[in-house]
């Protein structure tokens, strides 16, 4: 992140409204996380190769300690978990059923580049929140060095079947496509957070309409440059 995102007060300090909507965001990002579990550790299976079964099921493990941590710090702000989860689980679950791989290959697009963009989204927003909580966001959202082996192995199976590459382009630009309007309907549908995002309920300047265009636009960029490390045109 950069170095002018905007400063928060301890979550010890947080006011009920702020706290709140930390809860909430929390609880979105730990539901993405047991999601994210679950779908990797269901794709390592597929996998024939070692290499990158080993490293789906790192991914996997990573998610659920991302999941954990999240979960604790729910608890500390004096939040359920579960009550924090449950608003969320029907927009993850649509995202995943509407965008369900038809094989590996489309699931290994789908981790790298729906996790990317789902990631990225989360960080943009943790700009809002409190030092504590936003260190804990983006320990849960950092790059894992496993997905340079879901590069290469997407990479090397279009290498093999150059005709994987148009399907394959248009399956990325559908995953950031629903995305980012599941993000916009998890962002727009919660009071609370989307009145942390927008600065109403603290003393600190929220997102106005030209910086919500601006991350819409980084979100974009980041996608475009992932769909160039896989190998296809966004």
């Amino acid at each position: 992140m950069d170095d002018d995102a905007p400063t928060s007060a301890p979550a010890a300090d947080l006011g009920d409204r702020e706290r709140e909507g930390v809860i909430e965001l929390l609880g979105a990002i730990s539901y993405g996380a047991i999601a994210g579990f679950t779908r990797l550790a269901a794709d390592s299976e597929l996998s024939d190769d070692l290499g990158l079964k080993r490293a789906l099921a790192g991914m996997a493990v990573t998610e659920f300690h991302n999941h954990e941590a999240l979960v604790a710090h729910i608890e500390q702000l004096g939040g359920e978990p579960n009550a924090a989860m449950d608003p969320f689980r029907e927009a993850f679950d649509a995202f995943h059923r509407r965008t369900r791989p038809r094989d590996l290959v489309e699931g290994l697009v789908k981790a790298y580049i729906g996790d990317g963009i789902a990631n990225d989204f989360f960080l943009e927003i943790a700009r809002y929140v409190d030092p504590e909580s936003r260190a804990i966001i983006e320990r849960a959202a950092a790059k894992d060095t496993d997905t340079e082996v879901i590069v290469e192995a997407v990479r090397s199976r279009i290498r093999a079947n150059r005709r994987l590459a148009g399907p394959l382009a248009l399956w990325g630009r559908r995953l950031v496509g629903e995305a980012l309007t599941q993000g916009q309907v998890v962002a727009g549908q919660r009071e609370a957070l989307a009145e942390l995002v927008l600065g109403l309920s603290h003393d600190r300047p929220g997102a106005d309409l030209a910086e919500m265009a601006q991350i819409m636009e980084r979100l974009t960029d980041a996608h475009q440059r992932r769909m160039g490390r896989l190998g296809l045109h966004a």
